[in-house]
């Protein structure tokens, strides 16, 4: 069976979190305000599963966005694919600043955790999955690759066109880089949706990753669609008004 490569889509971009500095008490306060979104999944313009993004206030001053896809036709629905990221964040400086990193994927054929706790004392970030444990020195405003999203959606709200941050993977913080293009009108399920359209930069040109931010709804993602070497193309497009 291969690997589940539109479930690794979604946890590598989702190419979404936000958190409050300590003690901030108002959610008017940070970059990103909560909502959740729902989403339909394509492989190849054809229906594969569902996915919910959410962004809410936590306890002491943090935030806490998790990401959720479920396959729902094909082999994905038979397998009971259900794929969780959670991320457990503060704001800093109008950035997401990692804390806590979840990860679970469950399926009939395999089953699958990883998680990163972030130790902003030592500036140290530990990985571990299964008996593998990694340890990468931490960089200000590091985060783990769910919160990414987030990252972008706060940097467009700002006015930045080239984004770029630092993600811990593994045993080291990778830099990711992201550039602002045209603006476009999106036909979705949730209706006509004006647009940005954001790309990452990769050096390998291995695949390509697009996000669309609609300004109109706090730089909510609309759609993210990313294609791989072979041709393959998944696509996550919203599918109802979100709710805050």
């Amino acid at each position: 069976m291969m690997r589940m490569r539109w479930t690794a889509f979604f946890l590598n971009t989702l190419l979404l979190g936000a958190a409050a500095a300590a003690g901030a008490p108002a959610t008017e306060a940070v970059p990103v305000a909560p909502f959740h979104a729902d989403y339909e999944v394509l492989r190849n313009g054809k229906e594969l599963g569902v996915a919910s993004l959410t962004l809410r206030a936590a306890d002491h001053g943090t935030w806490e966005f998790s990401s959720q896809t479920k396959g729902t036709k094909g082999m994905a629905s038979l397998l009971g694919v259900d794929v969780v990221e959670k991320s457990t964040f503060r704001w800093h400086e109008g950035q997401p600043e990692g804390l806590r990193y979840l990860y679970s994927q469950e399926a009939a054929i395999k089953s699958r955790q990883r998680s990163t706790e972030f130790d902003w004392q030592t500036h140290e970030a530990q990985s571990r999955e299964g008996d593998k444990v990694w340890t990468a020195p931490l960089q200000v405003s590091a985060m783990d690759r769910n919160l990414v999203m987030i990252a972008m959606m706060a940097q467009l709200k700002a006015g930045a066109h080239d984004l770029t941050f630092k993600v811990v993977d593994k045993d080291k913080v990778s830099e990711q880089r992201y550039a602002q293009g045209a603006h476009e009108t999106l036909s979705l399920p949730a209706g006509k949706i004006e647009a940005v359209r954001v790309e990452r930069q990769r050096a390998d040109n291995s695949r390509t990753t697009i996000s669309w931010f609609a300004p109109q709804r706090n730089w909510l993602p609309v759609q993210i669609e990313q294609v791989e070497k072979n041709g393959e193309t998944i696509t996550m497009r919203l599918a109802a008004a979100p709710r805050g």
